[in-house]
């Protein structure tokens, strides 16, 4: 079984006694059924799984409960097993019976058993299940293998990453020999992609990236024929449209998606609900041009104008020539990589940021990310893809200009960690492969602070 994050999610659910229910969303084919069935596997005595997508009658039993004891009689007779407090009850393609929420209501309340439930965003609106009232659901989402999870399943031990995370916290180089390995292991993470089958099939297939290509192109077809299923008659053939045309824009200079090289008088109006139907599928990662530097991002937000990255990268080179997936892996001089580069940023990114923006003027240039740290700062971050990756005449502006109150910069590109100075400021040039220690330290940022409430006391009287 290939190493998810999420089980320990579960697991600390789980051993917490929570009174909620644990729902999991996210796009299809991340992993969230197999991570569910290994959970109860080995953490519960048996699995009552109802599947939504493939078993109607099902719905219409549940359906009909009244309270948590019919719920529980008719999941019995539906599968003909008794249901103990150690039964992990598993609802999965939720989004297929909406109506099931009354019945995890009864459940929750009941108190007495275990429930998790997922659902694919492809095609489906899930708002009602995201505004289910906080007392009842934990809500977590799914996503493609990071670059950690990918590297624990090619076989890297866990205190190699903790080594890297030093390094990076520390603002030391790697040894030069480790450092050339993880370049080649994180090209290795651009052309596979985070799709836990997809790794699957390169490790049982002996490495073949033959399977592997073939592995990646069947999701994009089941993708596609999701959007013809899901979606209604008249959007399916425009979301098409977008989803196609996600490579192409991309491999352009300035990758902002341009509507009208969809159809000559396309314009964002015209395919913003299609749009909002990929997002919302979490299979299309938008990130949104601001017109200013500062915080909030969200103020100077410009809603029209986005450049659209796959949500997996290896689906994404998987669209491109194959020679172009061999020129990545063989780092080929000659190759260019900025395309596949920034979307790998931006799917790390996407893990722990609630929203993705870059910056564009005229006069002072592009900046690839704008990222807010949870000290405050906007922190600008260039994605460089050759030697010249000490050249950002755009990212120079940004630092130069005392309006912006912008602390330092990033630049992530494939040479060894390494610092300069820019308007009295620092430009921290990190590997490619420390992305994720930005997420660390997210997660850690908050970790043993305590806000305590005030105090009322005389002073009232």
């Amino acid at each position: 079984m290939l190493k998810r994050k999420m089980y320990k999610k579960l697991l600390e659910w789980k051993q917490s006694e929570s009174a909620k229910a644990f729902m999991l969303f996210g796009a299809r084919q991340t992993g969230k059924t197999f991570l569910v069935r290994e959970f109860a596997r080995n953490e519960y005595q048996d699995l009552v799984e109802v599947d939504f997508l493939r078993d109607e009658n099902a719905r219409e039993l549940i359906v009909g409960a009244h309270n948590a004891k019919e719920v529980i009689e008719r999941l019995s007779l539906l599968r003909e097993k008794s249901i103990t407090k150690n039964t992990l009850l598993f609802f999965d393609e939720i989004q297929k019976a909406p109506d099931v929420i009354t019945q995890v209501k009864y459940l929750v309340e009941d108190g007495q058993f275990s429930l998790v439930a997922s659902g694919s965003m492809l095609g489906t609106e899930l708002k009602g299940f995201r505004s289910f009232p906080v007392g009842y659901v934990q809500i977590e989402d799914m996503y493609p293998l990071d670059f950690e999870e990918f590297a624990w399943a090619l076989g890297a031990p866990e205190s190699l990453l903790d080594t890297v995370y030093e390094a990076y916290k520390q603002k030391t180089p790697l040894d030069e020999g480790l450092h050339n390995q993880l370049v080649q292991l994180y090209r290795d993470y651009l052309v596979f992609g985070g799709m836990p089958q997809v790794i699957q099939t390169y490790l049982d297939s002996n490495y073949s990236l033959n399977e592997v290509r073939q592995q990646q192109l069947s999701i994009v077809r089941q993708y596609k024929e999701d959007i013809s299923q899901y979606a209604t008659s008249a959007s399916s053939p425009k979301i098409r449209e977008v989803y196609d045309r996600i490579p192409s824009e991309l491999d352009k200079e300035n990758k902002r998606f341009i509507f009208k090289n969809l159809q000559k008088y396309a314009s964002y109006g015209r395919y913003e609900d299609e749009v909002v139907w990929l997002i919302d599928a979490a299979v299309a990662l938008p990130t949104y041009c601001v017109s200013e530097p500062k915080r909030p991002l969200i103020r100077t937000k410009e809603r029209s104008k986005f450049k659209l990255y796959d949500s997996d990268t290896g689906l994404l080179i998987s669209q491109f020539p194959v020679a172009s997936a061999l020129d990545v892996l063989q780092g080929s001089p000659s190759a260019n990589y900025g395309a596949v580069y920034e979307n790998i940023v931006a799917q790390e990114l996407n893990t722990f940021v609630p929203c993705l923006y870059y910056y564009r003027n005229n006069r002072k240039g592009e900046v690839d990310f704008l990222f807010e740290s949870p000290q405050g700062n906007v922190i600008p971050i260039e994605v460089k893809s050759g030697k010249d990756y000490k050249l950002h005449v755009a990212l120079n502006n940004l630092l130069g200009t005392d309006d912006y109150e912008i602390p330092y910069a990033l630049v992530l590109s494939e040479a060894n960690l390494s610092s300069a100075q820019r308007a009295g400021k620092t430009i921290w040039y990190l590997p490619l492969y420390m992305t994720f220690c930005l997420k660390r330290d997210c997660e850690q940022a908050l970790d043993g602070i305590h806000v305590s409430p005030p105090v009322f006391g005389d002073a009232i009287a």
